[in-house]
């Protein structure tokens, strides 16, 4: 799939591996570390060791769902696995570049970008682009946390409890994480994305 970020085609392949390997290399790297073998990780969170072994080689990307338990399942944080940012910057430099932003592609050419220059505790800053027919997860999901999104480009369908809303280029919607949500993205172009997200990683109540 070629995405269309504004940059070269050869530029934004190498991204969209890097995001993959990035992913791939810091959870085979944080599971060894955690002493935990392919298929006790699997049971944890919920899928088969051979899939699990396929994320590890690059070879398929995880859901968002399955990247949330995995987080959970290694006692770590969805932005570990973001890896670096491309491109050397001092930790105090204020402005992330457009082409400098840590990101990871997941299943179904969701693609989310960091757009803080480091992770912040319990603060999340992202631009997410899904594509045509992409959907966050089969079914809904929650997590703790406070939500807030304003989609800046094609259509996006959000699930939240028991309602569903349609969102237009410049509306944008805020709800409580913890309720069951979903996103989808019911084409015919590209969705484009701002999130917020406040506390996902704070333990629940």
């Amino acid at each position: 799939m070629q995405l269309q970020h504004g940059d070269g085609p050869r530029e934004e392949s190498t991204s969209v591996q890097d995001a993959i390997d990035s992913i791939a290399s810091r959870l085979r790297e944080l599971r060894v570390a955690r002493g935990l073998g392919i298929r006790e990780l699997a049971r944890r969170v919920g899928v088969t060791p051979s899939l699990l072994s396929q994320m590890e080689r690059s070879s398929v990307n995880p859901s968002v769902v399955t990247l949330f338990r995995l987080a959970e399942a290694l006692d770590t944080t969805t932005d570990y696995f973001f890896g670096n940012d491309r491109g050397a910057r001092a930790s105090e430099d204020p402005v992330v570049r457009k082409g400098e932003r840590a990101r990871i592609e997941l299943s179904g050419g969701i693609v989310w970008e960091r757009i803080t220059p480091t992770d912040e505790h319990d603060f999340e800053f992202m631009a997410c682009m899904y594509p045509p027919g992409a959907t966050s997860a089969p079914e809904t999901q929650r997590h703790p946390g406070r939500d807030y999104g304003i989609l800046l480009e094609g259509k996006l369908i959000i699930d939240v409890g028991f309602r569903s809303f349609e969102l237009e280029p410049g509306d944008s919607i805020a709800f409580d994480a913890s309720l069951p949500h979903r996103l989808t993205n019911p084409g015919p172009g590209v969705a484009r994305t701002i999130w917020v997200v406040l506390d996902r990683n704070r333990p629940p109540t």
